[in-house]
């Protein structure tokens, strides 16, 4: 039950939602997503596409929002990795659209990256790009803050100016 949107719950067949409301409700509803995925190959954890739909899905449900992918532009290259192989290299700047019961939208315009040996990095990148629009959309709650850009502290050294450089 909501405690955002006690109202929600018990009236929830009289009431349409605007996407704010309902994106504030999925808000409300979804737990954190942790690292729970390993790269066999790199070794590394990542929160998996499948985690992502998992914790979203019963929440979208509840409150009658789905999304509509719009690729706005995309590049394509091949790649060699370190054996030799040629990776296909996907990018994909995507808009997804977040619709309400009532027709209200909003819209998140992201970036996806995505590399494949075979015909998947175009996919690859759809689901990069949608992980990290429904993280900044719904600001799902991750497990730890390791992803968290304040966590490190560079010092840089101030820049030279080009003039310094040509005398």
């Amino acid at each position: 039950r909501s405690t955002l949107f006690p109202y929600t719950t018990l009236f929830r067949s009289s009431i349409m939602m605007n996407i704010y409301q309902s994106i504030a409700g999925v808000m409300n509803e979804i737990g954190a997503v942790g690292k729970n995925d390993k790269n066999q190959q790199q070794g590394f954890k990542y929160r998996g596409i499948d985690a992502v739909m998992n914790a979203l899905s019963p929440a979208l449900q509840k409150y009658k929002v789905f999304i509509v992918p719009e690729v706005i532009d995309q590049e394509r290259d091949e790649r060699t990795n370190k054996q030799g192989t040629t990776l296909l290299y996907a990018r994909l700047k995507v808009k997804y659209t977040f619709y309400a019961e009532d027709g209200s939208n909003v819209s998140a315009v992201v970036i996806g990256e995505g590399m494949d040996t075979g015909d998947k990095a175009s996919n690859k990148a759809m689901s990069i790009a949608f992980k990290y629009a429904a993280f900044q959309t719904f600001c799902i709650p991750t497990e730890e803050m390791m992803d968290d850009p304040d966590k490190d502290y560079h010092e840089v050294n101030p820049k030279e100016n080009k003039k310094d450089q040509a005398i």
